[in-house]
């Protein structure tokens, strides 16, 4: 897990990224870091569920193709949550969140925070 210290101003979004792999998930953070977020970094949606307990996001990744299922994390999320929702499957097209399909670029990932943000998150 990668945790960051919570002592930042209230105008740097946080983000907490849910990715088993280890290698996407520092990319991830690393994209993220880079452009001011305050990032969180955990591989399993049991260790996600307890930083949601003792945080508050701005922003939620999730990768709904983990090995353990994200679904029940994903539904626990307040309804105002800003959820991305990573998957290498294209049959996702239901969701109400945000999708960005494996392979991404970092122009991808950073478009996901434009857009949600644009709308309000």
């Amino acid at each position: 897990m990668i945790a960051h210290d919570r002592q930042k101003p209230p105008s740097i979004p946080s983000v907490l990224v849910v990715e088993p792999y280890d290698d996407l998930r520092a990319g991830i953070v690393s994209v993220l870091q880079r452009r001011n977020y305050v990032c969180d970094a955990v591989s399993t949606p049991d260790a996600a569920a307890l930083m949601l307990r003792d945080h508050d996001y701005a922003y939620v990744v999730v990768d709904v193709d983990a090995p353990q299922p994200t679904n029940e994390l994903v539904s626990s999320l307040p309804a105002e949550s800003n959820i991305i929702l990573i998957t290498d499957d294209d049959n996702e097209g239901d969701s109400d969140h945000p999708l960005l399909r494996k392979p991404f670029s970092r122009d991808e990932l950073l478009a996901r925070f434009v857009r949600r943000s644009s709308q309000g998150g």
